[in-house]
């Protein structure tokens, strides 16, 4: 591009926009458009070039994407070509984020570049824009003036007059540097602030700048005028009566014609507005950057305390250069915390101030508990006696003077009418007074501060109800369990030895009912159990086929009693093996089953076992099928519903806690899956439990037998228990247990000896401790519980099982039992059955 390649006969103010999407094109030509600023959508590099070539921009505004594509260097060679007072405004939209980018760094050594960051803020794009017209309205004004040079011999005063005209425009001066003499414009009596008329020598003019920017000034000064060099620097004067100012110089070595010498011309113009925009934006950045690190802080923990701590050594130095920190404990005394320091040599006075006490009363506020009275409180300039009004105690007035505090910012810390403490910030620079930017931004660090305590304080108050509730389960589970141990060991006892049909009728009642009651109790300690979040899944690998069948085994029983038939039938073949947890299936299954069987009293109940691995993952399916009452469309609504059955007919005719199918459907969606219900009334009910299969690619498939059928007429065959022949020693603080238990394995042919509690075992062992084949152990014990004498045990030597005897509920008892050195685990209340199998087991 040439001189002549540009349009001078019009001085364009158009923005060329080349964002990245059109969307964007749509909003900055709306946002542009509303303040006044004419502007022209370009669809590609190549259509934005020639739009400049032609004339037809004062600023370009161009999307990061544009230029990383730029192979060609269209902008670089746009830029290197302009004319002598061309300096093309180039706003560069960057893509969000970290930026080092490598043609973004050549453009910026090469032109007039402003980066802007997305998401756009409309006052600073505006603003930005505006700026960059102002610099292409002096270009102009450069250009016209040169041109007005070049043209002095055919109008010499129309020249001047267009080009004062257009100083006047612009607010700048003009200068001119010929034989070592400086001509100046009379704008610059104003921008320097010096008496109109006074020669403004060279001298004169470097005597108004700032002492730390004049020795760069003048150094640049002089090599350009020695080499011929254009230049444009940026620096500070001390203004008359007024705060230092921001002014830009430029100048070039100018050819004149008709044998006229070369000399420098150029411009000089106020750009404070600009600097306080541009400081104002990184203060702005800097701030945001603070937040955002300080919210991460006061969220990787909850000991707020130690965040608290952090983050007040992240407010040094962008909230000042001391920070204080101080915490009013429920007592209402205060807590020196922590003090922060930017100058590391200050560490004794740091000091002083830590080992000095706080009060949290301040003056004529003595029934107050709070520090300042609960007040935010902002001083900008802080003087000697309002820090005497303000000092909490005498005692910290020494060092607070010491600190030579120049402005101060005290937050408080609370939420609710709560008030947890304050944070004090201190700005000892007088050129760095606080100012309202800081003030607001402590008053947000407060807020988000406050928030988190609360958090953290309210998480504990759960953690600690969490406990509570756990422990209280655990406790419910022993203090139930236990004595239903008695009542159904002695039940079964009684019937045992009872030949009157009645009475015999009547312990069977007292067994059922007490089974039913141990269900009912079961299913409440399951679900609290969930809720707080004690039970867990332990994946293994096991066989479905063998799990459905001691189900089928199981289930058969209860519906042999209602004369209703029952069978399994696999739908498709499934893997031999699968990945869950076999205790929640079995659980879900007996609670679908067994809810079947509560419902139907005439009919069939089929459980229909298929597999599908169609999907993502492998799953299997267990259809539970009845010809039961049916449920409505009503009653579906709350089916899953904890403490929720049917209708209130449902619960006086059946019965139960209406926990079951709540509890099978959270244990369902543990497992990787749900369950679904489809039902007619009056027909039946299809419950569909769906469970994740785990990792079976490798798992052969298999199709059991296809149908497991027991009908009203199949026989019931006596229990036959496995005769003992072992010596076992009991261990429980329950007399009434130990009794039942040393009868149930007396009668099966054992030798029992029984103790009150682990410390008799011990001793016990110690006498003897080849001479017990077993030991039946309690958990739950005062003295020496069953885990530390389980311990103790071991460390003895003793190495024959031990059996875990517990009425505790909560998960993760079997790990425990395990890891005090037990070898299996029998639950409360003892089945009589599952006690003489696992000592038969562990002794023959």
């Amino acid at each position: 591009m040439n001189k002549e390649s540009v349009a001078e006969d019009s001085d364009s103010l158009c923005v060329l926009i080349l964002a990245p999407t059109p969307k964007d094109n749509e909003f900055c030509v709306n946002v542009l458009g509303d303040a006044r600023i004419e502007t022209h959508v370009c669809t590609s590099l190549q259509d934005l070039c020639q739009q400049v070539k032609q004339g037809n921009a004062a600023v370009a505004l161009i999307a990061e994407e544009y230029l990383q594509t730029d192979h060609t260097g269209l902008i670089p060679e746009l830029l290197s070509h302009q004319p002598a007072w061309s300096d093309l405004p180039i706003v560069v939209l960057l893509i969000a984020g970290e930026h080092a980018s490598p043609s973004l760094n050549q453009l910026q050594e090469l032109g007039n570049i402003t980066l802007i960051r997305r998401p756009v803020r409309i006052a600073v794009f505006i603003n930005t824009i505006r700026a960059n017209l102002r610099d292409r309205q002096r270009q102009y004004s450069v250009r016209n003036l040169l041109k007005e040079r070049h043209e002095v011999n055919q109008n010499l005063e129309i020249q001047q007059r267009r080009f004062s005209l257009a100083l006047k425009a612009g607010g700048m001066a003009a200068w001119e540097l010929q034989y070592d003499n400086l001509y100046w414009s009379d704008a610059i009596y104003d921008l320097l602030g010096i008496p109109a008329g006074e020669p403004v020598t060279l001298e004169r003019f470097y005597s108004t700048i700032h002492p730390e920017d004049l020795p760069k000034l003048r150094e640049v000064w002089e090599t350009s005028v020695r080499k011929r060099q254009a230049f444009q620097e940026e620096f500070r004067i001390i203004h008359s009566g007024k705060e230092p100012r921001w002014m830009e110089l430029m100048g070039e070595s100018v050819e004149w014609e008709m044998g006229n010498p070369s000399h420098f011309a150029g411009l000089f113009w106020d750009i404070t507005a600009e600097k306080v925009q541009e400081k104002l934006e990184q203060r702005t950045a800097e701030i945001e950057r603070f937040l955002s690190e300080a919210t991460m802080t006061l969220a990787s923990s909850l000991d707020f305390e130690t965040t608290l701590e952090s983050v007040t050594s992240l407010c040094v130095p962008t909230l000042g250069d001391w920070a204080i920190l101080e915490l009013i404990s429920d007592d209402h005394t205060v807590r020196r915390m922590k003090i922060a320091h930017a100058d590391p040599g200050d560490s004794v006075l740091a000091d002083q101030l830590m080992k000095t006490d706080s009060d949290p009363r301040q003056k004529d506020r003595s029934s107050s508990p709070h520090l300042f009275g609960d007040e935010t409180i902002f001083v900008e300039n802080l003087t000697a006696e309002l820090l005497g009004e303000i000092v909490q105690t005498p005692e910290h007035l020494p060092a607070l003077r010491k600190l030579g505090a120049q402005s101060l910012i005290v937050v408080s810390l609370g939420i609710r009418d709560q008030q947890f403490g304050v944070l004090s910030l201190i700005q000892t620079d007088p050129a760095l007074r606080h100012k309202i930017i800081d003030f607001k931004t402590a008053e947000e660090l407060a807020r988000r501060a406050s928030i988190a305590i609360d958090n953290a304080r309210l998480y504990k108050i759960g953690q600690q109800a969490s406990a509570a509730k756990s422990e209280f389960v655990a406790n419910m589970s022993h203090e139930i369990r236990t004595p239903m141990t008695a009542v159904l060991g002695y039940a079964d006892l009684l019937a045992g030895a009872e030949n009157d049909p009645e009475k015999l009728k009547h312990l069977r009642m007292i067994q059922k009912n007490g089974s039913f009651l141990l269900d009912i109790i079961n299913d409440i300690l399951d679900l609290s159990k969930i809720e707080a979040g004690k039970m867990e899944c332990v994946t293994e690998r096991f066989a479905a086929d063998e799990l459905i069948a001691d189900v089928f085994s199981m289930m058969q029983v209860r519906a042999v009693e209602k004369q209703l038939d029952f069978s399994v039938e696999y739908a498709t073949t499934i893997p031999s093996q699968i990945e869950s947890d076999p205790k929640c299936l079995r659980q879900i299954l007996v609670n679908l089953i067994g809810n079947a069987v509560k419902f139907t009293s005439r009919g069939s109940i089929r459980l229909v076992i298929s597999y599908d691995a169609s999907g993502e993952c492998p799953v299997i399916q267990f259809d539970v099928i009845d010809t039961g009452i049916g449920i409505t469309e009503a009653q579906l609504s709350q089916l899953f519903q904890e403490f929720s059955q049917g209708d209130t007919s449902v619960t006086r005719s059946f019965g139960g806690t209406g926990l079951g199918l709540a509890i099978s459907a959270r244990l369902a969606r543990m497992l990787g899956g749900n369950i679904e219900v489809t039902s007619q009334p009056g027909i039946g009910t299809t419950f569909t439990c769906k469970i994740s299969a785990g990792q079976v690619d490798s798992v052969p498939m298999v199709h059991p037998e296809k149908k497991h059928k027991s009908t009203p007429d199949t026989s019931k065959s006596l229990d036959t228990q496995p005769a003992l022949s072992c010596n076992v020693l009991v261990v429980d603080d329950r007399r009434d247990i130990r009794y039942l238990v040393k009868q149930f394995l007396t009668k099966s042919g054992a030798e029992v000896e029984s103790v009150n509690d682990g410390l008799e075992a011990i001793e016990r062992v110690e006498q003897g401790q080849n001479s017990f084949d077993m030991i039946l152990l309690d958990m739950q014990m005062p003295r020496l519980d069953g885990y530390q004498t389980a311990e103790r045990l071991r460390s003895l030597g003793f190495n024959r099982p031990i059996i875990a005897l517990t009425a505790d509920a909560m998960h993760g008892d079997m790990n425990r039992c395990l890891a005090s050195g037990c070898d299996a685990f029998l639950s409360k209340p003892i089945n009589t059955k599952e006690l003489i199998e696992i000592v038969a087991r562990y002794t023959q």
